[in-house]
Order: C-alpha cells, then sequence, then structure tokens
C-alpha cells in the first residue's frame, strides 16, 4: 500500500524493542486532523512495540481520493465502507493476539464507535497542536493526497474524545520521539484495557 509510510506490509511484525517491555498487546488508534502527526507517531510506535501498524489513508476508495485530493469534504457515506476496512482490520489484529497500530482521523464519535463494534478494545491517543503548526506541517508534506484547505473542514469536524471514551490527548508540538515515549509511557501504566474484546 504506497502511503504507507514502511517498508514492510502492514501485518509486519517486528522484534519488541526493551522499552516495549511490561506493555500488554492491544489496539491503538492514533487520531486527529490531518498534520497532527499521526503516521510518523503510528510507525513510531510500531518501531518499538513491534505491533502491526497500518496508516488508514491507504484504505481509501479511490473516488474518495480524488474527491480529497480536489479540495471537497467527505461525507459521512464516503467514510462509511473506509471504517468498516479499518474496523475489519483491527478486529484481525485482535484475534490474532498481535496488538496493532491504527493511524485514522476518526474525526467524530460516531467514527470512533465503528471502531470499537463487536466490543473490540481500543485505546485511542488524539494528537492535537494549533492550526498554524498544523497548516504548515501540511504544506510542507509531499506525496500526500490531503491539500491544506481541507484543514479548516477538519477542524469543524473534529469532535474531540469525551472522558467516558478510552483516549488520552497529547499535544504533537513536542519532538516525535517525546511523544512516542509518552505513549508508551501511558500503555506501560495502563492495566485494564485489554486487547480483543471488553471483559477479555
Amino acid at each position: 500500500m504506497p502511503l504507507n509510510s514502511s517498508a514492510f506490509p502492514p501485518d509486519h511484525t517486528l522484534p519488541a524493542q526493551p522499552a516495549a517491555h511490561g506493555i500488554t498487546r492491544q489496539l491503538v488508534v492514533v487520531m486527529g486532523v490531518c498534520g497532527s502527526g499521526k503516521t510518523t507517531i503510528a510507525e513510531g510506535l510500531h518501531n518499538e512495540l513491534g505491533w502491526p501498524w497500518l496508516d488508514a489513508d491507504t484504505l481509501h476508495e479511490p473516488a474518495s481520493i480524488a474527491k480529497m485530493r480536489d479540495g471537497i469534504p467527505l461525507t459521512d457515506a464516503d467514510r462509511s465502507a473506509w471504517l468498516e476496512r479499518c474496523h475489519t482490520w483491527l478486529r484481525g489484529c485482535a484475534e490474532r493476539n498481535t496488538g496493532g497500530i491504527l493511524a485514522c482521523s476518526a474525526l467524530k464519535r460516531a467514527y470512533r464507535n465503528r471502531l470499537r463494534e463487536q466490543g473490540l478494545a481500543v485505546q485511542f491517543v488524539h494528537l492535537h497542536a494549533d492550526e498554524n503548526t498544523l497548516h504548515t506541517r501540511v504544506e510542507a508534506r509531499t506525496g500526500h493526497f490531503m491539500p491544506s484547505s481541507q484543514l479548516p473542514n477538519q477542524l469543524e469536524t473534529l469532535e474531540p474524545p469525551h472522558p467516558d471514551e478510552a483516549a488520552w490527548s497529547l499535544s504533537t508540538l513536542h519532538q516525535p520521539a517525546e511523544t512516542i515515549a509518552q505513549i508508551m509511557g501511558l500503555l506501560k501504566a495502563k492495566k485494564s484495557l485489554k486487547t480483543g474484546r471488553y471483559g477479555s
């Protein structure tokens, strides 16, 4: 899948690094608007934890990619089958007990609920930064279909996770290594949410 930043296929696993000791395999969705650093952080977690990872942008239909490239925001209907594919990938990781890291905008609570369907226990990591920083990042990147003109719509669509959702909200104004280390620390301290279904 060409948009995946990894040279490996999305179900590829790596040996866990020492920092991963004590972290239970689980499902993690790194979410946020364009430019928040989802792909960079998700791949960094993959390199530390060794769990499979996927950039959800690779699961969009060609028609949806064409719309975004032309600056046309996606509708809920456009995202429906895409979210189902994202859920299917997460479910496969749960069934194989490999852990899994998905970089996915997951802008609305309804979208996050789709990812959690069938009782999947998902830890969301909401990455955020100020709009100027996000705009600068999107303008600077190459090889991606999302233009910076889509950022205001994404910010308007965004429904930050509520307190009753399993989610951490982190600023990405720091270096990626700092954000990755912060998430690793949170995962290590987390005991209650396991990979797979609630109550497993």
